[in-house]
This record gives structure tokens, sequence and C-alpha cells, in this order.
């Protein structure tokens, strides 16, 4: 009878030090997971406030970057915008010139070159405009005969007389797009202003 009052209460021993033993790994395991929990909780805070101040920085970049560039972005619409309306008012008011007066402003660059041109034998090609007036037009310039004349095209020209010296030294484009360039060069100021009033300087 005492063993087994004896093995009861050993067996009672086995079953409370078990129970305290799983209790200990239970509130240990309980102990882990909370500091686990927790340090996953201030890494994902850590990782949410760097990346934060991450794209923070970057979106500021950003818009720096846009906010610096807006000036100058401005001015080369407005240069573009300038430019491009120059363009189609000249072409505009060539398109309204007769032939004679568009054959007149090619020509307009022999009439400060007459020395330059002195002495020499030219051949011209034509683009555009009707040989025989272009022909005339410059022989009267030069205040001589031309070597040859003849008709060309070239998806660069759409007027215009390239002279040529006999022995090829001497090359001279007096084309409507060189005219265009000059005048540009020269007087856009005083182009822009009379397009636009001044209202854009």
């Amino acid at each position: 009878m005492e063993e087994l009052r004896s093995t009861d209460i050993l067996d009672k021993e086995i079953q409370n030090d078990a129970r305290k033993q799983v209790q200990g790994i239970l509130d240990n395991a309980q102990k882990q997971s909370e500091k686990i929990l927790s340090e996953i909780d201030s890494r994902l805070e850590k990782a949410r406030g760097e990346k934060t101040e991450f794209y923070g920085a970057k979106e500021a970049k950003f818009k720096k970057d846009i906010e610096s560039s807006l000036p100058l972005e401005k001015e080369r619409f407005l240069v573009s915008y300038i430019g491009s309306s120059i363009d189609d008012a000249i072409s505009e008011y060539l398109k309204n010139c007769a032939e004679e007066r568009r054959l007149e402003l090619s020509l307009k660059a022999l009439d400060k070159s007459s020395d330059f041109f002195a002495g020499r034998k030219f051949s011209a090609k034509v683009y555009g405009f009707d040989v025989k007036k272009a022909v005339s037009a410059v022989e009267k310039k030069l205040g001589g005969k031309l070597l040859s004349a003849e008709a060309c095209s070239d998806s660069n020209i759409s007027e215009g007389v390239v002279l040529e010296a006999d022995d090829k030294s001497v090359k001279c484009r007096l084309t409507i797009e060189e005219l265009i360039g000059a005048l540009k060069d020269k007087h856009y100021r005083e182009l822009s202003d009379a397009l636009f009033a001044g209202r854009l300087g």
C-alpha cells in the first residue's frame, strides 16, 4: 500500500515537474515570439522611415530639377516660337511677291560685291526661277555675259541662283534660303519686334 502511495506521489511530482518545464518552455517561447515581433515592428518602422526619407529626398530633388528647368524650357520654347513665327511671316511675304521681286531679292548680295566678281567668268545654276529671266538679271548686275546657265533642282533650295567661277575658285549661293538666313542673323530683333510689337521681349 505504501509503495502505491509513493508511486502516486512520484507520478504527481513528475507530472508537476513536467508541467512546470512545459510551462517554462511555453513562457520562454511566448517571450521570444513577443521579442521577435517587437523587433520586426521596430525594423519595419525603421525601414518605413528610411524609405520615406529616401523617396522624400528623391521627390524633393525631382521638384527642384523641374522648377529649375522650367525657365530654361520656357526660354527655349519662346526662341523656337519666335523663330518659326518669323519664318512663317517671311514665307508668307515671299509667297505674295511676284517672281521678279523674289529674283531681285535673291540677287541682292551682288549689289555689294561687284568688285569681288569683276574679272571673273561664271556659270549659273538656276533653281525655281525662269532661266532666261535669271540670266538676264545676273548679267545685268555682273556687267558681263555668263559662260553658261542651266535649270537645276535641289530639295534644299526653293528658288535662287548658284554662280561658280570657271576656275572653280569661287562659288556664290544667291538663294531665298540664304536671304532668309541673312535676314534672321542681322535683323532678328527688329523682325521679332515688328512681328510681336515688342510684347515678347
